[in-house]
């Protein structure tokens, strides 16, 4: 294994201090220990979840919180009658550190069980399996059994539980090589690879099935281990302290309730659909520019004049958002033609998003404050796409994307320069430093190109009809 003397040091300290802080939490008699974490959290009137910041865990996006364990956890804060707090970690090696160190009362973010874990936390009755897969770029030199993996390199991330199964690997592969690469997460490594990189790593099966939806490059040639059960790490280490809590979690992990919970979420996040909007069947939308549009087409006219915004591009989003469909909604609750976001209708006086006129009204005036909002140096040919991705986004992203544009010297008023950084605010190691996080940048990037593309073709539609 490639691992420097700096990083052997680094990751005996990490394991000290953790240790450390579990055989504290079991002696600790008489300090700030005392009541049990679910006593506490009720006291304190919510329960403090650490996550990571990654689409497969939480992320905020222009509905609010999103993420398939913030979702979960959200709605067993609701069954205790709680708020939930977020508290946000870089890698898991921190995430371990922060609910080890009384800093959340759990941990929630896609942890399987190992053997070492389960001597420092009692954990919540399982919620997914998984297996840990071997994935790679495509086009690399793909091993086909664990004997070929010495043909490959390996990086892992550092905290993970893919180090134990490399160790493993290598009870049958005494020469086996990896790398540990330090201050890296998962998303950080599959994301090198599907930019192009040529080495491997490892990823729960979960992991890389909503990350090759964004990196079509990457490929899973094998999985590495049988499936592994995934839970949420309580706090208090093996002290009494977290019984409670745990006997709780047993008890709504059974109910009906949350089975079906569980399987709306797994399919939400990690089945890819055949069934969702396909953003370039033309020939669908050119039948319902036909069939479908007559019947709202006065409607999006006498909004955009009212608030002064093409009425084809008004068209286009309520295309791209709904098909045009005034009963449309989305699993995070958006709804209606322009599906307006709860914060957003009621910013646009809209009291019914299910009423069409008044969700295209709506969506046309909080559309032109989007407008209004940008910067006064960005051309009118440009200011349209901003305001298509904040719609998409949320404003205070775009306001990020803006800002990583321009410390790449890009003008950050150019829709050509901040359309090329918007997938990089998928990468761990961007998103990290961003005030707002990690955003779904090549969405909204596909959002505003689908837009303009229904956008032109509608506009080419009207024309002929004029002109005939």
């Amino acid at each position: 294994m490639k691992e420097t003397n700096t990083a052997l040091l680094s990751r005996a300290l990490k394991a000290l201090v953790i240790a450390s802080i579990m055989i504290i939490g079991g002696c600790d008699t008489g300090g700030r220990h005392q009541g049990s974490i679910l006593r506490e959290a009720q006291k304190r009137g919510a329960i403090r979840v650490v996550t990571l910041n990654s689409p497969t865990t939480y992320y905020q996006s222009r509905e609010g919180g999103q993420g398939f364990e913030y979702d979960l956890a959200k709605v067993y804060a609701r069954h205790l009658g709680l708020e939930l707090q977020i508290v946000t970690a870089n890698t898991i090696e921190t995430v371990l550190l922060k609910v080890g160190n009384d800093e959340a009362d759990f941990a929630a973010a896609g942890l399987t069980i190992t053997r070492a874990r389960q001597q420092q936390f009692r954990f919540s009755p399982s919620y997914l399996e998984v297996e840990t897969r071997l994935i790679c770029n495509r086009k690399s030199q793909l091993p086909k059994t664990l004997a070929e993996l010495n043909k490959v390199e390996l990086r892992v991330a550092p905290g993970s539980s893919f180090i134990d199964v490399l160790q493993g690997i290598k009870d049958q592969l005494p020469y086996l090589e990896y790398t540990i690469s330090e201050n890296a997460t998962v998303e950080t490594l599959l994301a090198q690879i599907g930019h192009g990189q040529r080495f491997c790593t490892l990823a729960d099966s979960h992991v890389f099935a909503l990350n090759q939806r964004y990196l079509p490059e990457l490929t899973s040639p094998m999985a590495l281990s049988p499936k592994q059960p995934i839970a949420w790490a309580l706090g208090g280490g093996l002290t009494w302290r977290s019984i409670s809590l745990q006997r709780d979690m047993k008890a709504w992990f059974n109910t009906p309730e949350a089975q079906v919970l569980l399987k709306t979420l797994k399919e939400r996040y990690f089945q890819v659909s055949e069934n969702e909007f396909d953003y370039v069947d033309i020939a669908r939308f050119r039948r319902a520019i036909r069939q479908r549009l007559p019947k709202y087409e006065s409607i999006f006219k006498r909004a955009a004049r009212r608030y002064k915004v093409p009425w084809e591009l008004l068209t286009a989003i309520s295309w791209r958002e709904s098909h045009w469909r005034p009963n449309a909604k989305s699993h995070t609750g958006v709804r209606g033609m322009m599906m307006l976001t709860l914060a957003s209708a009621k910013e646009a006086g809209v009291t019914n998003r299910l009423d069409a006129k008044q969700s295209i009204f709506g969506g046309a005036r909080y559309f032109a404050r989007l407008l209004r909002r940008l910067p006064g140096n960005i051309s009118t040919e440009d200011r349209p796409w901003f305001a298509l991705a904040a719609y998409n986004m949320g404003y205070a992203h775009l306001t990020d994307a803006m800002a990583l544009a321009k410390s790449r010297g890009l003008n950050p008023n150019l829709w050509r320069d901040v359309r090329t950084v918007l997938p990089d605010m998928e990468n761990p190691k961007v998103y990290q430093a961003l005030p707002r996080g990690y955003a779904n940048g090549r969405q909204a990037q596909d959002y505003v190109a689908a837009v303009r593309n229904f956008y032109d073709i509608l506009r080419q539609s009207t024309q002929k009809q004029t002109t005939q």
